[in-house]
């Protein structure tokens, strides 16, 4: 039997025999773990902030490359617009834009019709889409609406070449807008843009709901599952920027390293399993606990939760780790408090103790408790507490366990929402227009402001109503239109336009401004516009009866004379027939001419709606020239009419053109009233211009200042010693109402050009506006 001594000695040795390998083991293990975990992390997380940064470079690149082909498309068309096409200014702009951007694979140039006037390059690639296509017209009538540029939907040429377009306005002094597109090829920009550096890294890949449109890669290397991707917005399209990580290869020596270290690991694991074997149940349990122990705490130490747990008199035995974090005092400062306790606010510190009674004594609301905290710092905050018995493992109620949540966030974030919504709500309530959101799908009102409860008797409580539109919608345009209340007598302009709900459904949006009082000006105005031409008719009559007199004494004289003729020719023995029809057939013509002649200073003077047909200028010309034929001999004037042989007809309102023509021709015969006779010409030119008749009216008067064409087509603004100052404001008017365009500009030979356009539409396309 062995000594006690020896034996104590032995059961050490044998207990440091059978704890030194176990604890060798689970130290290398651990650590050789740790490092390889440590190395993989580290080497993926410097990959994943390099791919991030990388990607994120790669992004603004492109973007930027985008927006500097905007802003030079905008200095091209500022240059188009300035200069011309044909300006040496604008072709360097054109061709070094072209040089420079290898991506450009055409520049087309559209007015406002939707007429292509230029292009580069002049000769159409077949696949490439031109300014038909319905995506370049949709961004085409957008920057035509007052978009400063816009982007159209991907356009798929090829399968291998997606284009992007870019439109931009081109602003003319008397044209209006037009539009400058440029077609972009991504994949040629992606080919371009990623730098050699992001290429031997990365895989890069432009995607567009799950389709590719382009990539730049090596195809010998293989993409890992290593990526990342990143959203591009361009205009309507939701793109993706993706990059894949290239698989890197592993050395041989790595490997093998790793394969060894491997081995030596489980040689050493299997050699600890072998000893621990042999350790008494009492040990294995132990170990089992101080696991699930150590588990219990690190996940209670993981919650933001805080945890506090109190004995059936009120003292604290156990705080986790959030808790302590919350209130700013230690695990030793916590355990074994009571009441009061160090986190209770001396102001609330009454709340707070009928609180404590209240879970104490069994009374705890399920649904919780909203109460005010205090730091040791002294800041307070709110918090949210749970409160429930504590079981122990036998089924002893041993306490009272609480779960706090620091809300402090959260109200504040709810009280800002709050005030948020009722700064929304008193905004929307200000405004003069009836605002509703209604659903797109079932009709339902969700939301409305006063005006629009007002405007259409909808009481301040109400229940579900269905809001019926009252303009048509488009879901891709806003639409702008007008509505007449028939019950309450009013008209409104109404704006739709589809969006999206706090629910992320499909909504509508209408703002409907009431215009009655505008509707009843506008009507108001054009009565008297109306009263103001009949009077300026009348004007121009009396102006113009000396002048017709004498035309009608031409005809009358002549009528005269055949019919003695005629008397003469009867009171012969024997009359000559051929002779009498002959004069009875110019008596009838010359009647026609003086009818003619009644007829058109009726139709002048005759107050009436404008009504359209077809008319040929050069027979409205004559007719005016023959009313100032007098006026012109009288005066002296050389008259000159220069037109284009084939000029095609228009459809207008011809006695309102020949108002305007009369007007404009009678202004310039009495500008040149101070002019030397030798000097006094009347230029008038007919040409056709663009799908647009032009007239010119050309005088050598004494001209007008810069300050008074700035005033001379406001209304009762007149040069002349007598006038109503009337006339080239409704001149302006008649022009305006059949789409065309009215100025006035200096004569470099001295005197002014008063100058005119009107379209050249075919008759099914004319309308009364």
């Amino acid at each position: 039997m062995p000594s006690p001594r020896f034996g104590t000695h032995k059961t050490i040795e044998s207990r440091w025999l059978l704890t030194l390998p176990s604890f060798a083991a689970a130290l290398f293990s651990l650590a050789l773990a740790i490092f390889l975990i440590f190395t993989a992390y580290s080497d993926r997380s410097a990959r994943n902030n390099s791919l991030t940064q990388d990607l994120l470079w790669q992004k603004q690149a492109l973007t930027t490359r985008v927006d500097n082909f905007t802003h030079q498309l905008r200095t091209v068309a500022a240059s188009m617009a300035t200069d011309g096409l044909a300006s040496a200014e604008f072709t360097a702009r054109t061709l070094s834009l072209l040089q420079e951007s290898p991506e450009i694979i055409a520049l087309e140039y559209v007015d406002e019709t939707g007429r292509q006037r230029w292009r580069e390059p002049e000769i159409k690639v077949a696949e490439l889409p031109d300014y038909r296509h319905p995506e370049l017209i949709a961004i085409r009538d957008a920057v035509l609406a007052g978009a400063p540029s816009a982007y159209s939907k991907i356009i798929m040429v090829a399968e291998d070449m997606p284009v992007l377009a870019i439109a931009v306005p081109i602003t003319l002094n008397f044209n209006g807008r037009h539009v400058l597109i440029a077609q972009l090829n991504l994949r040629t920009m992606l080919q371009q843009q990623v730098p050699w550096w992001i290429a031997q890294r990365y895989q890069i890949s432009l995607w567009q709901q799950e389709k590719l449109l382009a990539g730049r890669f090596d195809r010998s290397h293989d993409a890992s599952h290593l990526n990342s991707s990143i959203d591009l917005a361009w205009g309507p399209n939701q793109l993706k920027l993706t990059a894949h990580v290239y698989a890197q290869k592993r050395d041989n020596w790595q490997t093998a390293l790793t394969l060894v270290v491997g081995a030596l690991s489980l040689l050493m694991l299997a050699s600890t399993w072998a000893l621990r074997r042999h350790i008494k149940e009492r040990q294995r349990t132990e170990a089992q606990l101080r696991q699930e122990q150590a588990l219990r705490e690190s996940m209670e130490n993981s919650l933001v939760t805080g945890i506090r747990a109190m004995d059936l008199e009120g003292r604290l035995f156990y705080v986790n780790r959030a808790f302590c974090e919350m209130v700013g005092y230690s695990q030793e400062k916590l355990l074994g408090a009571s009441h009061p306790m160090p986190y209770w606010p001396p102001e609330d510190i009454e709340e707070c103790m009928a609180i404590y009674r209240a879970i104490l004594s069994g009374r705890a609301d399920s649904t919780g408790y909203q109460m005010r905290f205090m730091r040791s710092n002294g800041e307070r905050f709110d918090v949210r507490l749970y409160a429930t018995k504590l079981i122990d493992g036998e089924g002893v109620h041993t306490g009272w366990i609480s779960a706090i949540y620091d809300i402090t966030e959260l109200q504040r974030e709810r009280e800002a929402l709050q005030a948020s919504h009722e700064r929304f709500v008193a905004v929307l309530n200000g405004l003069d227009a009836a605002v509703s959101v209604s659903d797109a799908n079932s009709g339902e009102l969700l939301l409305s402001n006063r005006q629009f409860d007002r405007a259409f008797d909808i009481p301040e409580k109400h229940g579900r109503y269905c809001n019926i539109p009252v303009v048509s919608r488009h879901k891709r345009l806003p639409v702008d239109g007008e509505w007449f209340d028939d019950f309450h007598q009013r008209w409104y302009q109404v704006k739709s336009r589809s969006s999206v709900w706090v629910d992320g459904s499909e909504v509508w949006l209408e703002i409907a401004t009431d215009v009655t009082v505008l509707k009843t000006a506008q009507e108001q105005e054009r009565q008297q516009n109306e009263q103001l031409q009949q009077t300026t008719r009348l004007i121009s009559m009396g102006e113009m009866a000396s002048s017709l007199a004498h035309e009608l004494n031409q005809p009358l004289a002549a009528i005269a004379s055949y019919a003695t003729g005629c008397r003469n020719v009867l009171s012969q023995a024997e009359p000559n027939v051929a002779q009498l029809d002959q004069a009875i057939e110019k008596m009838a013509a010359q009647a026609k001419r003086a009818g003619q002649i009644i007829r058109g200073i009726r139709e002048f003077v005759q107050r009436r709606a404008p009504h359209r047909t077809r008319c040929e200028v050069s027979e409205l010309l004559e007719t005016v020239l023959t009313l100032l034929g007098a006026e012109i001999k009288k005066a002296q004037v050389k008259l000159q009419v220069e037109r284009d042989p084939e000029l095609p007809a228009i459809y207008a309102d011809a006695v309102m053109l020949e108002q305007v023509m009369f007007n404009l021709s009678k202004n310039a015969i009495e500008a040149m009233a101070a002019t030397p006779v030798k000097d006094r010409a009347l230029k008038i030119i007919l040409r056709k211009q663009d799908e647009m008749l032009a007239v010119s009216i050309i005088d050598r008067g004494t001209g007008i200042s810069d300050e008074q064409m700035e005033q001379l087509f406001k209304p009762f603004y007149t040069t002349k010693g007598s006038g109503m100052g009337m006339g080239l404001n409704i001149c302006r008017s008649i022009i305006e109402h059949h789409q065309g365009r009215l100025w006035v500009e200096a004569n470099p030979a001295g005197g002014t050009i008063f100058r005119f356009t009107l379209p050249l539409v075919l008759e099914n396309e004319a309308y009364e506006p």
